[in-house]
């Protein structure tokens, strides 16, 4: 899988289903930095797949990501 761009920036992160986890907002090779969406939408197996355990968590990285698509990253299936 390709690293984290500055064309990711601003792309909604999505899970496998669709369900819309937030947007890219920082990029640093293989991780980016994600303005989450408000908590109820998160499960907690997407919190456990993307190491979110706390509310400070908003990190993914590029091992998280199946594929990315025009204004979307998608979240490898959990």
């Amino acid at each position: 899988m390709a690293r984290f761009t500055d064309d990711d920036r601003g792309r909604d992160v999505v899970t496998s289903d669709g369900t819309r986890v937030g947007t890219i907002n920082q990029v640093d090779d293989d991780r980016a930095t994600v303005d989450r969406d408000d908590d109820e939408s998160l499960t907690d197996k997407i919190k456990d797949m993307l190491g979110w355990d706390d509310d400070d968590s908003n990190e993914i990285r590029d091992e998280h990501v199946d594929r990315r698509e025009d204004d979307r990253v998608h979240l490898r299936q959990h």
